[in-house]
Order: C-alpha cells, then structure tokens, then sequence
C-alpha cells in the first residue's frame, strides 16, 4: 500500500489550572498531530510533544511528506533509516527524532488498520491488559489537597501515585514533608514514585532522596538535571531509592549509554518521542536484556499502551492528570478501569482524533 499523503498540525490543550502551579512543563500545553493516508483512503494517526511543535509540524508536512510520497507505507523498517539517512545523518537533534516519533506512530497505526488488528495484538499479544500508576501530585496542591489526591487515586485501583518535587520554588525539606503526608494517606502498600522533572541538582537530589528513603519510594524519577548519566549512575551508587529516567530521550544511544553505565533502576521511554512505535519496542528489548523494568512516562499513555501490552517486556503505563484535556479531543479512547488499561479489540493503535 502506497502513502498518498502526509500532514501535521499543531493543536493545543486547555491548561490544568491552579493544581499546575510551579510546574513548567504545562505552560504551553500543545503537541503536533500527524495523518497519514494510504492509497484506499484508510488513515493512521500519530503524535509527538509540545517541544519546538511548530518545527516538527513543518517538517514532517513538508521535507519528510514530500520524501514519503508514493512510498510502501508497510517498509517501516525501511522508512526510518531512510529519513534519518536524509534529514539527521549526524544525530543531530530533538526536532527530527520528534516528527519521526509521530510518522512512525503513523505508519504503525496505519498497518494495524489495514489488516484489521489492533496494533497490540500486531506487536505480540504479550497481554490484554496494562497496569497503571496515576500522577496527580500537582505542585499547586497544598499538603493537604495533595495527599487527598493521591489517596484518592489509590481508592480507585492505580498501583499509586507520582508526586512532583523541586517545582512550586519549595526547599528540600518542604518536599520531604510533603511525601511523608503522602506516604501516610496512601498507606504502606501502595507504589509512591517522585518525579523532579530534570529539576534538581546531585547534591540536592541525593539529600531528598535520603530524607524519604525509609517512605519505600518506588522510584526517583529524573531527579538530575539533562538526565545526566554520570550523575544518575554517581546518584545511584549513594542513596538506596531506585533511580528512574528516559520519557523524553530522544534515540536508542542515551538508553544504552544509561544502562551500560548502571544509571538506571527503572527504564522509562516514551513513543512521542524515542523514535515512535518502532524505537519504544527496541528500548523494551533493551531493557528486557538488562534485566530492568519498564514504567513508561512523560504522557500520553494512547501512544504507549498498545506496544506496552504486545511487547513481553512491556510494564506500567502512566495516567496522566494533565491528559484531561486531550481526552475531549477523542473520537476514539482508551480509557483505564479499576487502575488498568484494557486494549481494544478494534484495529488500529486504539485511538483517533476528531
């Protein structure tokens, strides 16, 4: 089946309101859509992040749609080394890896729609379903709203919660205290993971995580900044709380050089923006031959779920909160229940914009 077109557009997202407060990654809430048609009329979809969006629109709706067309749009394997051939020879950056995430995601949705499978059944059938983690831990929320939130999440069936540090501009010990009032909500049993967004550095890190060491943290998400993986692999040598990393590395060589180097105790990638379907199976395979575990990470748990669900290695999937608003957009959904993701059964990578 041949591509007879390529377009992207930017579209934004309705902000989270005051529960967002201090928290940078949602002040311009926008991502970049991709469609691309085959030859009978049938359309996959795919997405990539907020980050230089308008430049990823571009060149996905021109060089790379100019380059694809006429394609076999089922070469996948074939089309990824072609593009990054052309557009990125020297590895160069985050622009292309992002619009080859969104084609890539395409052209696998695509695929599943054309033989009339879902796409996590397509990638192996590993299971059904995904189990997941909500991350409501908003900066915005004082102590009290924030562990109402989390213990709320808990109630509802998510293995736990992710809660925010280093954001809000509050001190060390101010974040400390605040995942102790959420550690004593949500109870013993249930997973509690911290996420500093690539917003602390070592030093500070390495004291927060020993201050809540004994809150049996699952894990301490990105805590250095540019996920440095010398100061992961330095940061993991000194405290005892797993160390978690990847939702928005872009390429296999940042996940090999983490895990060759002992960086990481939890591997997170993320479709929308490790190189699409394509590169997120090969994370997981990289994991799986280390040994490590898998939570994706970074949003949009649509683009993820169904690789997570086909791969053998595939784990948790995130919910989350800042998502809400992408749901409106939806005319097709995958929706957790019970703190799982069930797949459906309808072909495709199971959702679809209006």
């Amino acid at each position: 089946m041949r591509i007879r077109s390529i377009s992207a557009e930017v579209r934004s997202l309705a902000k989270l309101g005051s529960a967002a407060r201090g928290y940078a990654a949602l002040d311009a809430p926008a991502f970049v859509l991709c469609h691309i048609e085959g030859e009978d009329g049938l359309v996959g979809q795919g997405v990539t992040g907020r980050f230089l969006a308008t430049q990823v629109a571009d060149l996905i709706a021109g060089a790379m749609a100019e380059a694809l067309q006429g394609e076999d749009a089922r070469r996948i394997e074939a089309i990824g080394p072609a593009l990054t051939a052309r557009f990125n020879p020297r590895g160069a950056g985050s622009v292309f890896t992002a619009a080859l995430s969104a084609v890539d995601m395409a052209l696998w949705d695509l695929r599943a729609r054309t033989v009339g499978e879902p796409l996590w059944r397509l990638l192996g059938g590993a299971r059904e379903s995904v189990p997941c983690y909500a991350t409501v831990g908003l900066p915005g929320y004082d102590e009290t709203e924030l562990a109402t939130v989390c213990k709320q999440s808990v109630d509802e069936g998510y293995l736990g919660v992710k809660m925010l540090v280093a954001a809000g501009g509050r001190s060390v010990a101010e974040d400390a205290a605040r995942v102790r009032a959420v550690r004593a909500a949500i109870g013993p049993d249930a997973r509690l993971i911290i996420d500093a967004n690539c917003g602390m550095n070592l030093g500070d890190a390495k004291r927060l995580a020993l201050m809540v060491e004994d809150c049996d943290i699952a894990w301490f998400e990105e805590p250095l900044r540019d996920n440095d993986i010398e100061g992961l692999a330095a940061m993991r040598r000194a405290v005892r709380v797993p160390i978690g990393a990847g939702q928005m590395m872009h390429g296999l060589g940042w996940f090999r050089e983490a895990l060759s180097r002992g960086a990481l105790d939890w591997v997170q990638p993320n479709a929308a923006f490790c190189g699409g379907i394509t590169g997120l199976v090969r994370v997981l395979a990289l994991a799986e031959a280390h040994g490590l575990p898998v939570a994706h990470a970074g949003g949009w748990d649509i683009a993820n779920a169904a690789a997570l669900a086909g791969h053998g290695a595939g784990g948790w999937l995130e919910m989350h909160g800042a998502q809400v608003s992408l749901r409106a957009m939806l005319a097709e959904d995958l929706v957790a229940e019970g703190g799982a993701m069930r797949l459906p059964e309808r072909p495709g990578i199971g959702f679809a914009f209006r």
